[in-house]
């Protein structure tokens, strides 16, 4: 087999084919090199257990240099909602603090020509895009319990106090389900389309000469276009019926296991790592991502940088990739942002609103960044498939048709039937050895 000397990119691989290459002793072990030829990413490693845990393979060794980037909080939180503060000021009504207050709301927006067109049927309470990670409605299960888990491919597991927990299997998930159909779904206040649409068409909705969506579910305000974002303000996670709520929030966000591989056929590996540990230095990490300075980015003189001006006629994306080189292996954290670069705009505004509004309430803590053994990859495979497909189409329907008291235990019998003890274990076990380090 011809091999290159290296694959380069946070995609190159997956995980599944790092751990498989591995074993078949096609990508080579960097362990043995850290120490001697890689001061910078050493110094990751012992400060950032989490970025270790995440690239650490089950058999111990390290086998690809990561792509880390903490943009503060805008990714550990990647769900936000946010609400038509203008229909709001319409009715004289204020931004919902309690589920019960959103069910009022919501049906004074359905039941009003909130927009002023003259049609009082083309309101969209709210909208969602059903497992569409930050725009579906995961984080309102945490009025009942957790928040559900549908970020990074660790779909619907968290980590409670050290143990993992599928929460499509958890009694708040059985009760959120029966209220959101009985008092949400079943009145029409939460569009049934968002079980269909895919992101394109979710992100294609508000572009109409009048606001049509109530309440959205989103990454950040522009989401749904700029065309009224205006109008919105962030949403507030709200108190459930028993006056209490949890928000997602994500360990590991930021952090893309594979960077960068070497391979068996690489000659002079020691000289390819002290290359590429120039990357999780500052300075050049930065211009990897960001532009070069003195094109992209000014110098300020003062070991701060700022951006420059994207020029006429290019968007900042084509100003912006045309010189650099985009999830690469390199480490950005918190403390780079705070001392060198301030955060793009569109972050500083996320993050803002992660801070003051979902941090407090963020204690469902989702699944982190692993990788699993060969064998273990193989029995998720094997048992998770299924588990997940017939989770998520039980989901779907007791949202949109009700009926979950009368399948429940019949549900949790299935689940069991077809694995989830062995499946929940493997992600417990990889969580134990990982955290163990």
């Amino acid at each position: 087999m011809d091999l290159p000397d290296a694959l380069y990119s946070a995609y190159a691989l997956t995980s599944n084919d790092l751990i498989n290459y591995s074993a078949q002793g096609i990508l080579l072990a960097l362990d043995g090199y850290i120490d001697e030829y890689m001061p910078n990413f050493k110094k990751v490693l012992e400060e950032h257990p989490e970025v270790k845990a995440a690239v650490t393979a089950p058999d111990g060794h390290i086998y690809s240099l990561p792509f880390v980037k903490y943009d503060g909080l805008t990714g550990k939180i990647p769900e936000n909602m946010f609400i038509n503060k203008v229909w709001l000021d319409n009715l004289g009504l204020e931004a919902p603090k309690t589920i019960e207050d959103l069910e009022t709301v919501l049906t004074a927006f359905k039941e009003k020509d909130v927009n002023g067109n003259g049609d009082p049927n083309d309101e969209i309470p709210m909208t969602f895009k059903f497992l569409g990670s930050q725009r579906d409605l995961g984080g309102l299960f945490g009025m009942f319990g957790y928040a559900d888990n549908l970020y990074s491919g660790q779909h619907h597991f968290v980590v409670d106090d050290g143990k993992v927990i599928f929460v499509p299997a958890t009694e708040g998930y059985h009760n959120a389900c029966r209220y959101l159909y009985d008092h949400f779904f079943s009145k029409g206040l939460i569009d049934l389309e968002g079980f269909t649409m895919d992101k394109a068409t979710y992100n294609a909705q508000n572009q109409g000469e009048v606001a049509n969506i109530g309440v959205f579910h989103a990454w950040n305000i522009f989401d749904l276009g700029q065309v009224h974002m205006d109008e919105y303000q962030p949403l507030a996670p709200m108190l459930g019926p028993d006056g209490t709520t949890s928000w997602g929030y994500v360990s590991s966000s930021g952090i893309e296991a594979l960077g960068l591989v070497i391979t068996h056929a690489c000659q002079n590996p020691e000289y390819l790592l002290m290359w590429a540990d120039q990357m999780f230095d500052y300075e050049i990490a930065m211009q990897m991502e960001y532009g070069m300075v003195g094109l992209n980015l000014v110098d300020n003189g003062d070991g701060t940088y700022s951006y420059a001006a994207t020029p006429e006629g290019m968007t900042y994306d084509e100003f912006l990739f045309g010189n650099t080189y985009p999830d690469s292996c390199l480490a950005l954290f918190d403390d780079f942002y705070a001392t060198m670069l301030p955060f793009p705009d569109s972050a500083k505004a996320k993050d803002k609103i992660n801070n003051e509004l979902y941090l407090p309430v963020a204690t469902t803590i989702y699944y982190p960044t692993l990788l699993f053994s060969e064998e273990d990859n193989d029995r998720i495979s094997l048992i998770g498939t299924d588990i997940i497909s017939y989770a998520e189409s039980k989901r779907a329907s007791w949202l949109a048709y009700g009926g979950v008291d009368e399948e429940w235990d019949e549900y949790i019998k299935r689940l069991n039937d077809m694995g989830l003890e062995e499946y929940t274990k493997i992600y417990q076990d990889t969580y134990d050895v990982a955290f163990a380090q």
